[in-house]
């Protein structure tokens, strides 16, 4: 059966050749589960007197980190005794542990718990400056881990089917602290259940939220040890609740415990909606995918006498074809056979009683999911399996750091590294030439590969990895030679300015877009801006250089801009489309932004008209303040935007703001760099008076501008007014008064939450200090404007929860869970 495998997978080979078994540290395998406590001793082990599972070591999982315990100060502030000691990660920048064995095929729940406890002395440092790591499910982007709080759980859960015969969950330091964890756990499900995870994509859990209690629920009243968490109803709502039995149909695909059925929560009557929301995480890594989201609801009867219909619907829009009736004392539910992603991140479900319905609509819990989707470049399952068996057979201590082949164009096929059919490197540590040991054409020989691979094997494992690593390495970095088309002639190409990546027009076809430059709707200092639609229907910007622009600023200009928007991707920042490098015709082609410019909705012309709302103006800011911190920090090296305003801020469709015009930008040419010096360039009002004097730009500078913009929101006021002082001085004697409506925008007409405003400001007057050293990074501007948004938000639907379940990682402290009883 195994004649016709490929001669160069090297680890199919030592299957056949050594007939290895696989060593399994499962604590609970009859139950299909694995309970690791992470720091643990290693050998050690307990039974759990609150679930009855067996938990033991992580060690033999993975063979990097060191083990610690928390501050005796923290003890009886964890959630789970699993949040008593820990494993961190001070070295390497990718941390691996190894869940074997699974079956392929088959649906597992995977979660992993973070409890700092302040652990290494430094838990009072996280506020101000959160710990920040990623979680990779193998080789996919799972989850982002921001630790504020020693104090708190947070928890990381995704349902995945397994392709091999075991499962990679990889720890990533991003340079944002050192990463932990406190514990990880496995739970075999039954493939029907939780149709959206599937082979080609798994499904992380946003939220889980149990009706009408004040418990946690979990193993053994969930036999899959899912975690429901109680949710404290809101005003209008009513706990309601049954001891009788309630049971599953035979192909529920949700199995939602008893427990969790018996109590719910309904409405006063039937004009009340049962509502719920989530917000998608802004602080993503660039290289994730905006995430894209599934949720359930699970409801039954408790009455069977009148009649209780209700419709659900997800932003407004209907989401079920039929009406739901819920079943007498029978498990009932709805969910998404399709994903849902809004631009704007914000979902909100609600739940309405039709107008036949005798009752209210009724709720015990519901669940939403993010989509972790796998774009199938990994190394081939059986390659895994044959890795892992040889790493446990012979013990090999080298921590296995997730596949070697990793950029996003090359993939394994065995032992070849491939991108688009074309093989850049292969390695293979035997010779057919000498028999075949598929056939057995020569048996000395075979027996020669048997010892030869058995002995040579543990030492040579290394060495495959490094050198494959290095072949990847090489064959990228030639696939990205640019090269002239074969199109053009070489006087055309010299005729154009040579740029390494993106996607370029000729003048011809910016006319034929912009139907001959007919609909201007912009100008800027490099030029006119004109609307367009590329043949494939998108609608797009061309900003193309003005006459009167001299060529030598607007060359300069344009290869600032085609060189930082074409290697950097964010999605607070205006995507390049494309550009055009004749020297006579140079233009930029931007995706187009359909509302304009922050500045038209706060100042323009029709302000008035289009006047945002706090709660929108703050969202906005933290879409800005997230893309420019993106810039800061996400680059390889710092990119210094330099011209940062309210003009420069685009909104996009659902006003999704994105930083644009960079067109005066700077990167740091090195890491130790502390500042470049260039003559002072920005707009009036905006620019940071110590660089307009030294000459001196720095990232502070753009910290500066974006504090004005700041004020600017808050007051609906420009940076300079003719005969006054500079806004920030107006804001400051405003702000000493004490009184918030002597600055606020009128227009808002009162509907803020006060500290919203306040968080706000107090965090603008921190940018525009005169001293660029006491200003604070972008980092920490993100996190004060995520507070502030979130206070707002909490005013606008009425009720602050004390249960933090924030972007896609839940947080939750035992005085939280106690307060919300």
């Amino acid at each position: 059966m195994w004649c016709g495998l490929p001669s160069s997978s090297l680890f199919i080979l030592v299957i056949v050749l050594l007939p290895l078994l696989v060593h399994s540290q499962t604590a609970s395998l009859d139950e299909g589960f694995i309970s690791i406590d992470c720091g643990l001793s290693s050998g050690s082990s307990y039974l759990d007197e609150k679930t009855g599972l067996n938990y033991t070591s992580d060690d033999g999982y993975i063979y990097t980190g060191e083990n610690h315990n928390i501050s005796a100060k923290y003890n009886g502030q964890e959630l789970f005794k699993t949040g008593l000691n820990l494993r961190s990660f001070p070295t390497g920048g990718r941390n691996c542990y190894t869940l074997s064995p699974t079956t392929t095929g088959h649906k597992y729940l995977v979660r992993a718990m973070f409890m700092h406890g302040n652990y290494n002395g430094k838990g009072n440092d996280l506020v101000s400056s959160p710990l920040v790591f990623d979680v990779y499910m193998g080789l996919y982007f799972w989850d982002r881990i921001s630790v504020n709080n020693s104090a708190k759980t947070y928890i990381a859960e995704v349902i995945v089917v397994a392709k091999a015969n075991s499962i990679s969950v990889c720890l990533i330091d991003i340079g944002d602290g050192t990463p932990f964890i406190s514990s990880l756990e496995m739970r075999l499900m039954k493939s029907s259940l939780y149709p959206a995870a599937m082979a080609n994509q798994s499904i992380a859990l946003q939220e889980r939220n149990s009706m009408g209690t004040n418990s946690l629920l979990r193993y053994p009243d969930d036999i899959y040890d899912r975690l429901w968490w109680p949710l404290k109803a809101s005003s209008g709502l009513l706990n309601i609740s049954t001891n009788r039995t309630i049971k599953n149909y035979p192909g529920n695909i949700f199995e939602v415990p008893a427990r969790v059925l018996q109590t719910a929560v309904t409405s006063t009557n039937t004009s009340i909606p049962i509502s719920f929301s989530w917000t998608a995480p802004t602080d993503w890594p660039a290289t994730a995918a905006v995430p894209a989201y599934f949720y359930n609801t699970h409801f039954t009867d408790y009455q069977n006498q009148r009649v209780r219909e209700f419709n659900t619907y997800t932003n407004g829009d209907l989401s079920t074809s039929d009406p739901s009736r819920p079943a007498y004392l029978i498990s009932d539910y709805t969910y998404s056979s399709s994903q849902y992603n809004i631009d704007t991140g914000f979902y909100n479900v609600c739940i309405i009683a039709t107008n036949t319905s005798e009752l209210p609509p009724v709720l015990s819990a519901y669940e939403t999911f993010y989509l972790v989707q796998h774009d199938g470049t990994m190394t081939s399952p059986e390659d895994v399996d044959a890795m892992m068996t040889i790493r446990t057979e012979y013990q090999v201590k080298k921590n296995w750091m997730g596949d070697p082949c990793l950029p996003e164009n090359y993939r394994w096929t065995g032992l070849i590294c491939q991108s688009d059919g074309i093989t850049s490197g292969v390695i293979s540590l035997y010779d057919t030439t000498n028999g075949d040991p598929c056939n057995e054409k020569s048996p000395k020989k075979k027996k020669a590969a048997v010892l030869f691979v058995a002995i040579v094997v543990p030492i040579l494992m290394v060495a495959v990895l490094v050198s494959t690593l290095l072949l990847c390495y090489f064959c990228r970095k030639q696939a990205q030679r640019p090269e002239v088309p074969d199109t053009a002639s070489k006087e055309e190409y010299e005729d154009h300015i040579h740029i390494s990546d993106g996607r370029e027009f000729t003048y011809k076809e910016l006319m034929e877009m912009t139907n001959n430059f007919s609909v201007c709707i912009g100008e800027g200092g490099f030029g006119p801006v004109f609307h367009g639609q590329l043949k494939e229907g998108t609608q797009v910007a061309v900003k193309m250089q003005s006459p009167t622009s001299t060529i030598g600023k607007g060359t300069t200009e344009f290869l600032a801009e085609v060189e930082n928007l074409t290697t950097v991707h964010h999605r607070y920042l205006v995507f390049l489309v494309g550009y055009c490098s004749n020297k006579n015709h140079l233009a930029l082609i931007y995706e187009y932004m359909p509302n304009g410019s922050l500045y038209d909705h706060i100042r323009g012309k029709n302000a008035i008209v289009q006047t945002l709302r706090w709660c929108d103006r703050a969202r906005i800011a933290l879409e800005a303040a997230q893309g420019l911190d993106y810039l800061h920090t996400g680059c390889v090296l710092p990119i210094v935007h330099s011209d940062l305003k309210s003009h420069n801020i685009l909104l996009g469709h659902d006003m999704v703001a994105k930083i644009s015009d960079f067109g005066l930008s700077k990167s740091y040419l090195n890491a130790a760099q502390s500042h470049i010096s260039v003559t002072a360039a920005g707009t009036l009002g905006y620019i940071d008076p110590e660089y307009c004097l030294s000459g001196r730009l720095t990232i502070s500078s753009d910290v500066f501008s974006f504090g004005v913009v700041l004020l600017e929101i808050v007051t609906g006021e420009p940076p300079i007014i003719p005969t006054t002082v500079h806004i920030v001085q107006r804001v400051k004697e405003k702000v000493a008064v004490g009184n918030i409506e002597a600055f606020v925008d009128p227009r808002f007409g009162g509907e803020y939450d006060t500290n919203s405003i306040w968080k706000v400001v107090d965090i603008a007057l921190l940018c525009t200090k005169e001293a660029s050293h006491e200003r604070p990074t972008m980092s920490t501007v993100v996190a004060e404007l995520k507070v502030a948004l979130a206070l707002e938000n909490a005013r606008a639907s009425g009720s602050i929860s004390d249960i933090s379940q924030g972007g896609a990682n839940f947080e939750l402290s035992i005085n939280s869970l106690l307060s919300a009883r």
